[in-house]
């Protein structure tokens, strides 16, 4: 009876170990992800500067996991997209906590003129939807007009700088582009953006993970990738 106890023991902590080592080996994706979406929460004043770090969203987001009924079983992608959701609601509530600031509603010649400045029709959000600009019949957006500036992306390292090298613009008119970019792409779109591009999650990945198609996701990387290419030449 003991030696039975013992190795059912030994069974769970071998169980446990085992997935420890698969929720470490998800960090290398996490990290950086959750780090951009901070660097460009701050960059465009929804979230503080230097308030927030990625190591301490993840460790929050890793605690939420194990206060939830685990399953040591459970195979690497299913934890790893487990853990991009909840380290994302985390995130999406900072957004609230600190962007009530931001809070205005946008008529539809307001976005108009939003977009008529960048000079493209990106992607903009009603009811929590991702849809076509030029779709909009009426949209409620949350970011305020005066706090909608361009910054200079100075992420000189960035894996979305790495995306774009092989066109023949200069650093700086990169980093301009990519600052404009990430002012005025609703958070949702961004969001999809940066777990394609940091997260290094594909399209049924990111799917899963934002719980619309992965149709949708595609139609909305690719478009997103072109328009931006296309401000470089």
């Amino acid at each position: 009876m003991g030696r039975i106890q013992e190795t059912t023991e030994d069974t769970v902590k071998s169980k446990r170990k085992d997935f420890e080592k698969r929720l470490l080996s998800i960090l290398p994706h996490l990290h950086p992800y959750v780090k951009h979406r901070i660097y460009i929460a701050e960059s465009t004043g929804i979230l503080p500067g230097n308030m927030y770090c990625s190591n301490g969203i993840i460790d929050d987001a890793i605690v939420q996991l194990f206060n939830t009924p685990v399953d040591h079983d459970i195979q690497c992608l299913a934890l790893e997209l487990k853990l991009f959701k909840i380290a994302d609601e985390i995130i999406d509530e900072l957004y609230i906590k600190e962007g009530w600031h931001q809070h205005t509603i946008s008529t539809n010649d307001i976005l108009k003129e939003e977009l008529d400045r960048l000079e493209e029709d990106f992607f903009a959000e009603a009811d929590d939807d991702l849809i076509m600009s030029d779709e909009l019949t009426d949209i409620s957006y949350h970011q305020n007009l005066e706090n909608k500036k361009p910054f200079i992306y100075d992420d000189s390292n960035s894996e979305i700088l790495k995306v774009i090298d092989n066109h023949h613009s200069s650093d700086l008119k990169k980093k301009k582009l990519l600052g404009k970019f990430y002012s005025w792409l609703p958070l949702k779109t961004s969001n999809i953006i940066d777990l394609f591009v940091f997260g290094k999650l594909n399209f049924e990945e990111i799917a899963i993970v934002k719980g619309i198609s992965s149709r949708e996701v595609k139609e909305i990387i690719i478009d997103v990738r072109k328009r931006f290419r296309r401000n470089l030449i």
